[in-house]
């Protein structure tokens, strides 16, 4: 069960990556405070700065499904942190509206 679920979480975030960078997943942006969202970024660059990320993010998990060395898990955990922490910079310096 384990690489099967790593290949499902790794195509869905292949998928829904390359429908934020298209325009057309739009829907996987929404929930929380969208009126505080919209009025602090720029809801365009937002998408595709987060389906880059979802991208990478896929790319990394498909990898990852053909490793079993404890320092490939570790080295995997490194990338996932550092995505996430580059998305957030990101976000924070590039899609902040000044």
């Amino acid at each position: 069960m384990g690489r099967t679920f790593d290949f499902i979480l790794a195509g869905a975030a292949i998928i829904v990556g390359i429908m934020l960078l298209t325009g057309h997943g739009d829907i996987f942006m929404k929930g929380g405070n969208t009126q505080l969202r919209k009025a602090k970024y720029d809801e365009k660059k937002m998408t595709k700065g987060s389906g880059v990320a979802l991208l990478l993010i896929g790319i990394a998990t498909g990898i990852d499904s053909y490793t079993t060395g404890l320092a490939a898990k570790i080295g995997y955990i490194i990338v996932l942190i550092l995505i996430l922490a580059g998305l957030m910079l990101y976000l924070k310096y590039k899609c902040a509206k000044k």
